[in-house]
């Protein structure tokens, strides 16, 4: 298997990092930020799949799976500090020319990161650039994720089920769900608590670097006009490619590897 792993200090935080040592293309190298409370496991498929063609790092955020939290043992919980960490992230590992790609919270951030740092290219997956939380009943149910009589794992796992395309493989699907049982309280609540909370549209026009939008069309918790918010706002963009994918869901990254790893080929051979 061509990945590994290895750590790095990144403000002080001990960071676990893992690469497909790809080549290092003229056109980038590809950055990879987890769903909410997840960690760097889900895009080994894409990242085995670019091994001989790109360069393809994914990290775990503070708090989650092997990487140290924040002192006090704490998770980010601000977007700002989510993208300052990203950026720092990838100074610290000298990535000259990075392509910044994302799912659910990530696929968010990406828009955030590409505003206020010099990337390359940024991929959207079930993201948005504008995301509140409903209403006061489901932020309460955010708020209960580090308690101590609730169980993040068990909370989320018809949830997470839901979201879960019908073409998924079922090998990715007991990943996908896996996955849940291993999240911790305290980095899922920083994370829902950013994804609830959540509006970048007013700079979307800073943005001038290509943008890839991607979403599995299963996925019923991010609709399509999420999507077209951000893109109805990429006004200077060297170019907007938006590829809806009929039968996945919000696990795109997962779900469907070769599908999303041949899109960021698509998407890089527009830097």
């Amino acid at each position: 298997m061509a990945i590994t792993g290895g750590y790095i200090s990144v403000n002080g935080v001990k960071t676990y990092y893992e690469t497909n040592n790809g080549p290092k293309s003229e056109k980038g190298s590809f950055v990879c930020l987890h769903t909410a409370g997840r960690d760097t496991r889900q895009y080994h498929g894409i990242m085995e799949l670019l091994s001989g063609k790109f360069e393809v790092i994914a990290f775990d955020m503070p708090a989650h799976g092997k990487s140290w939290p924040l002192p006090g043992n704490r998770a980010i919980d601000r977007y700002e500090d989510y993208s300052a960490f990203v950026w720092a992230f990838i100074q610290a590992m000298g990535i000259e020319k990075p392509i910044v790609a994302g799912c659910s919270v990530g696929g968010n951030m990406v828009y955030h990161i590409a505003e206020n740092y010099p990337v390359a290219g940024i991929v959207s997956m079930q993201g948005s650039a504008k995301i509140k939380a409903m209403n006061t009943a489901y932020s309460t149910t955010v708020d209960l994720l580090d308690n101590p009589y609730v169980s993040c794992q068990h909370s989320h796992l018809d949830f997470t089920e839901s979201l879960i395309g019908r073409s998924c493989p079922p090998e990715a699907a007991d990943f996908i769900m896996w996955g849940v049982r291993q999240e911790c309280g305290v980095a899922k609540k920083g994370d829902l608590g950013i994804y609830n909370n959540y509006d970048v549209t007013a700079e979307l026009g800073k943005i001038t670097c290509p943008v890839m939008v991607i979403r599995g069309e299963d996925d019923w918790n991010v609709p399509e006009h999420y999507a077209r918010t951000a893109m109805d706002g990429l006004v200077n963009a060297k170019k907007v490619l938006w590829r809806p994918i009929p039968g996945y869901g919000h696990f795109i990254i997962l779900e469907a590897p070769e599908i999303v790893a041949s899109l960021f080929e698509e998407l890089a051979a527009e830097i």
